[in-house]
C-alpha cells in the first residue's frame, strides 16, 4: 500500500467520485482526516446530502439548511462510506481483528481477517495474497443489520501511497458505483469540516 512513513504523513484525504446507483447518476465529495472528522457531500438530479462528523458528533443538514444531530447508527452509516481512509486504515472504523487464514472470494485466493464494526456488528475483510491490498469488505448495514459487499476495485499511487479510486458496494440485490476521479492528500483543514451555518432570516 505505501511505505510506513508514507502512510503515516497522510493528514487528510480529499475525494469526489462521480457514481451510480439504482435512481441514476449523482456526485460524492469525502472529505477524511486523521482525527476521525468527516465531511460528507452528495449531489442528486432532485436533493442533496450534506452531513459530516465534527469532533466525534454526527450532524446532518435538514431540508430548510439547518444542522441537526445524527445518532450512532446515522453515523455508522456515513462512515461506512468514507472509503478511501477506511482502506487506508480499517482501524479507524474495525476493531477485535481475528485471521481466518485463505478463503475466497468471488472466485480468487485471498487472505480473510473477521473483525467488529464501530457498533459491534460482524464483518470480514479480505486481501489480496501478493499485493495485500484489500480486495473487499462484508460489512453489516447498520439501518437494517443486514449484510454488504463493498468491493475495492481499483488503485491508485498518490503520493506513494496506493489509495482506493474505484469502489462497488452490493446490497440488497442492488448495485452504486463510485469512481472517485480526484484523490488529493492533506488538502484540508480543520474549517473543511465545520458545520454550515444557517443564513440569517433578513
Amino acid at each position: 500500500m505505501g511505505t510506513q512513513a508514507a502512510r503515516a504523513s497522510i493528514r487528510s484525504i480529499s475525494a469526489i467520485a462521480a457514481c451510480h446507483g439504482p435512481k441514476g447518476d449523482y456526485e460524492t465529495r469525502i472529505i477524511s482526516d486523521r482525527n476521525g472528522n468527516l465531511s460528507f457531500q452528495q449531489f442528486l438530479s432532485d436533493h442533496k446530502n450534506i452531513e459530516g462528523i465534527l469532533d466525534g458528533r454526527g450532524w446532518q443538514l435538514d431540508d430548510s439548511g439547518r444542522s441537526e444531530s445524527i445518532d450512532a447508527i446515522e453515523v455508522s452509516v456515513l462512515r461506512g462510506h468514507e472509503f478511501p481512509m477506511m482502506a487506508l486504515d480499517l482501524r479507524r472504523r474495525f476493531h477485535d481483528f481475528k485471521s481466518k487464514g485463505r478463503a475466497q472470494f468471488e472466485g480468487q485466493a485471498t487472505a480473510q481477517i473477521a473483525m467488529a464494526d464501530d457498533l459491534g456488528h460482524p464483518a470480514s475483510a479480505y486481501f489480496f495474497l501478493t499485493s495485500h491490498l484489500p480486495v473487499a469488505l462484508i460489512s453489516t448495514n447498520s439501518r437494517t443489520g443486514e449484510p454488504a459487499t463493498i468491493r475495492f476495485d481499483a488503485w491508485r499511487l498518490v503520493g506513494g501511497v496506493n489509495l482506493v479510486s474505484h469502489v462497488t458496494i452490493l446490497y440488497g440485490g442492488e448495485t452504486w458505483v463510485f469512481d472517485l476521479k480526484t484523490l488529493n492528500l492533506n488538502a484540508a483543514d480543520h474549517n473543511a469540516f465545520q458545520i454550515p451555518e444557517t443564513p440569517r432570516l433578513p
